[in-house]
């Protein structure tokens, strides 16, 4: 399966760089890519408004139901890898039921590919070839 990841500053530049190696979603519902991603997936990563520019493999997926402790337990143990530093206000992940945290590998830079709009969403399960 295919997916377009949809990320904003600073978050898609700090994956370019190799400082972010672990995508996170957090969200109130079971909501993409919660249950979605595979490992060997491909992940095609795209900045707010531009077009993708990057892909990578899902080396490994976990999946998390929340409670504001295991919310806490995440940003210990994976914070740096997921750039906890960098939530504008974390406190608000606090009261989010799921989790999908990602694993990637193989980053590689690719030429510049438009994808259809996503309309607000931040990540679309492709289900055609892209």
């Amino acid at each position: 399966m295919k997916h377009i990841v949809i990320l904003r500053q600073p978050f898609f530049d700090m994956i370019l760089s190799g400082e972010k190696t672990i995508e996170s979603r957090f969200s109130f519902n079971k909501t993409a890519p919660y249950g979605k991603v595979n490992i060997g997936d491909t992940l095609y990563f795209k900045q707010t408004g531009k077009t993708v520019t990057a892909n990578a493999k899902v080396k490994d997926i976990k999946y998390y139901e929340l409670t504001p402790q295991k919310v806490e337990e995440i940003r210990i143990k994976f914070g740096k890898q997921i750039g906890t530093d960098k939530f504008k206000d974390w406190q608000t992940t606090l009261t989010k039921k799921y989790c999908t945290l990602i694993w990637f590998k193989d980053l590689t830079l690719i030429n510049e590919m438009q994808v259809p709009r996503s309309n607000g969403a931040g990540w679309i399960v492709v289900d055609k070839q892209v």
